[in-house]
């Protein structure tokens, strides 16, 4: 059976609390309607994943809830916020899929720039696909023969870039 990696950067933030610790910023309206456009065609579209490994920053947490709400068959204790997560490099969000995808077949990052940009021009180099920049709430699925495969090493194939304002 083939392995799924949904990888989706947080919907877009809210600035408007000039105070407001990076860690804590909220999503806007436009990221909130992103995130539920996100989740509903990922159901539409029957792309479910197993389990959810999120940054537990309040943008990506509200991003992951938004999407989570319009996947109905998924329960919420297949989340899992990670501290990691949070402004992670390409090193550790391949360090955390490595470490979570055994024993699933789908599995979803939520996190941040630039660590998602250069995941995603990784994986898209030894998919032999073209790179595209990572903007909020983008959702991009990559596909492997299993899940015994080694990002640094195994090539994937790119099946699907989702932007919200697409849709």
């Amino acid at each position: 059976m083939t392995f799924q990696l949904y990888i989706m950067r947080h919907a877009k933030s809210d600035w408007s609390g000039s105070d407001t610790k990076d860690f804590d910023r909220p999503i806007n309206q436009r990221g909130k309607k992103s995130a539920v456009r996100i989740g509903q065609w990922m159901k539409e579209n029957d792309f479910i994943p197993e389990k959810i490994i999120s940054s537990p920053a309040e943008r990506a947490r509200q991003t992951t809830r938004l999407v989570v709400e319009q996947l109905s068959s998924l329960n919420s204790e297949m989340i899992i916020y990670e501290k990691e997560l949070y402004l992670a490099d390409l090193d550790t969000l391949i360090e955390e899929i490595q470490l979570h995808k055994n024993d699933i077949n789908s599995l979803m990052l939520v996190a941040h720039n630039p660590g998602l940009e250069q995941l995603i021009g990784f994986l898209s180099s030894k998919s032999g696909s073209e790179y595209r920049s990572m903007t909020t709430a983008n959702l991009v699925i990559f596909e492997y023969p299993d899940n015994q495969f080694d990002p640094y090493i195994d090539k994937g194939k790119l099946i699907e870039f989702i932007k919200p304002k697409e849709l």
